[in-house]
């Protein structure tokens, strides 16, 4: 099963798509970073003491996990877009085998990817930053930047089962997709604009920003790695409890 999911992702050409996507991301982060360098070496003294960090797994990760997570997400409306869903069962008639495959695969996809990614846009950020002092530059050492790196991939993990999870149940690559860029992008920027106590509970519990809360990093959120690492189990519990019951109780088609 697990062998042929990872067929199945190879050989679709949406799942290159979101890759060059995330990839993309990525580039486009390090120009913003760039750019970014360019204003702060400008700055006076006192400015570039108001300089917000040059973290890239803040500005860059949340569009990579969006693209990485969609591959999961169209690995199974895919198939009930195209009515394959049907010989998958045949093929697999237990039904908690083959979501089971499919996130597996999604997640181990999503991480590699996501860690890769994670870890090449550090270490282009850390070697355009420099010498450059904090805040604009939160890693001393390269080995500060380590718990981000892997924070930052295991929410893509995270994120990639909630992606397989909205799919199973919604069944619409479109809806699906709206709803992951609501959860990924557009519910931390509203968090911004809730009262600051509200904003702060809400915004801790994003997926997005569970990274630095995992990783023990500076950061305004409410919860510890211990706590963050609890929320982030619930999403994958939630979501993949939520496919299982949908998948086994519905219809197929």
């Amino acid at each position: 099963m697990i062998s042929a999911e990872w067929l199945k992702l190879r050989t679709v050409r949406s799942t290159y798509a979101f890759l060059a996507a995330a990839v993309a991301a990525g580039l486009l982060g390090m120009l913003i970073l760039f750019l970014l360098i360019g204003s702060y070496d400008q700055a006076s003294a006192a400015d570039r003491a108001n300089f917000e960090t040059a973290d890239i797994t803040v500005v860059v990760m949340p569009f990579v996990t969006f693209f990485l997570a969609a591959i999961g997400a169209l690995s199974i409306t895919g198939e009930f877009a195209t009515g394959t869903i049907g010989p998958s069962l045949l093929a697999v008639p237990n039904r908690r085998d083959l979501l089971g495959a499919k996130a597996a695969v999604a997640m181990t996809a999503g991480f590699g990817a996501g860690l890769l990614i994670a870890a090449a846009s550090t270490a282009g950020a850390m070697a355009l930053l420099g010498a450059r002092p904090a805040p604009l530059n939160p890693w001393p050492h390269w080995t500060d930047a380590v718990p981000a790196v892997l924070s930052a991939a295991l929410v893509v993990l995270v994120t990639c089962a909630v992606a397989v999870g909205l799919g199973t149940v919604l069944r619409s690559t479109a809806t699906t997709l709206v709803t992951l860029g609501g959860l990924v992008l557009v519910a931390p920027v509203f968090a911004h604009f809730l009262p600051t106590v509200w904003h702060l509970r809400f915004a801790s519990v994003l997926l997005p920003n569970l990274t630095p809360q995992l990783a023990g990093a500076d950061h305004p959120y409410l919860l510890s790695p211990g706590g963050a690492a609890a929320v982030a189990a619930g999403y994958l519990v939630l979501a993949l409890g939520a496919a299982m019951i949908s998948l086994q109780r519905r219809d197929a088609f």
